[in-house]
């Protein structure tokens, strides 16, 4: 649930970044908002979606929500730092769009871009755990804490609290290495910037 809500929330969050960094108009108008959903609680996000969507979906819809105002933010301030003497450059020699996204939009994104994957994983893991918690769907990290919790099994409570931080752990270090991967295809020369 909070991997498929994070990789929903980073496709947004890049397309919503390209859209608004093309058009002013747009980014005016989703700023706004996007500052609204950076300000909100979690926990409110939570108890709306659970009024409109099931149990099993909501965490899912959270982690999403946590995500994509991340990317979105980094995404366009890495759009933004692209150098316009080098667009100008590009314009002169007549480069291909495709050159230019392959040659200096993405290499001038990837810094801004790790930096919100990383922060987003995180993010998503903890909200996504949240609302697995208040809305309690089946087969669920976040309904065994508050079945512990309402119980009381308090070494049930820690040990649910320990898996949760281990496959939290586990989860960024994957984002990570995929990461890593992808920039380890643009520099072939250094294999250790793969692992």
């Amino acid at each position: 649930r909070v991997a498929c809500g994070f990789f929903i929330g980073m496709a947004v969050g890049i397309i919503a970044a390209v859209i608004t960094c093309a058009n002013k108009t747009i980014y005016m108008l989703l700023k706004p908002a996007i500052n609204i959903i950076k300000s909100t609680p979690v926990a409110s996000f939570i108890i709306i979606a659970l009024a409109w969507m099931k149990s099993g979906q909501v965490p899912v819809f959270i982690s999403f929500i946590a995500t994509a105002p991340i990317v979105w933010g980094n995404v366009s301030e890495g759009i933004k730092s692209v150098d316009e003497k080098i667009l100008e450059m590009a314009k002169i020699f007549e480069y291909s769009f495709s050159v230019k996204l392959k040659k200096i939009y993405i290499p001038s994104i990837m810094p801004f871009m790790r930096s919100a994957i990383i922060s987003g994983a995180g993010f998503a893991w903890k909200s996504g755990v949240a609302a697995e918690v208040i809305g309690s769907p089946k087969y669920a990290l976040g309904s065994k804490l508050y079945d512990a919790k309402v119980y009381l099994e308090t070494p049930q409570l820690f040990a649910w609290t320990a898996v949760i931080i281990i496959l939290s752990i586990i989860f960024e270090k994957i984002v990570i290495r995929l990461v890593n991967a992808a920039e380890c295809k643009k520099e072939t020369k250094n294999e250790k910037t793969c692992f």
